[in-house]
């Protein structure tokens, strides 16, 4: 009894170490509020996504890459849209507005368009890369080891 007790630890421990810890593929999914990243059916924020994609030098890059973008994009609109929005203020409150400051917030605005379309660009071409790499490495050596027992005795199968 000890001995079949002490076999099945050391099946049990020589299991664990076999297996890995496997990236998942990484979604995308755009909405309403910006991106969204989901792995595994949780939702990771910029910097849990750099953080997941280390294991990818290039994609890895491209999202940092992309983070910056987004991070100008989300700025360079709040700005503008600040700058927009002040004059519309002001003419609703008491109807004497200053328009160049409506005029220059929409050119801010305006700036913030291009940097959204690159960090969505970038960051998509760095989850595919990323994903694409994960499915690079299909076949992996993972051995199964398992203890049988039956009206003959106990066996154990290793199968590849």
């Amino acid at each position: 009894m000890k001995k079949l007790f002490l076999l099945t630890i050391a099946l049990f421990l020589m299991n664990t170490s076999f297996a890995q810890n496997q990236a998942k593929e990484i979604d995308m999914k755009v909405n309403f509020w910006g991106l969204k990243f989901i792995q595994d059916d949780k939702s990771l924020s910029w910097k849990e996504l750099v953080n997941a994609t280390e294991s990818n030098y290039d994609a890895n890059l491209l999202i940092k890459k992309a983070r910056t973008h987004n991070t100008i994009s989300d700025i360079t609109g709040l700005i503008g849209g600040g700058l927009i929005g002040f004059p519309i203020g002001q003419s609703i409150s008491d109807g004497d507005a200053n328009w160049t400051l409506a005029y220059i917030g929409g050119g801010i605005a305006l700036i913030s368009i291009p940097f959204s379309f690159s960090a969505f660009n970038k960051v998509n071409k760095g989850i595919d890369d990323y994903n694409r790499s994960l499915n690079s490495n299909a076949y992996r050596f993972q051995p199964e080891f398992e203890l049988v027992a039956n009206g003959n005795g106990i066996g154990f199968i290793m199968r590849f």
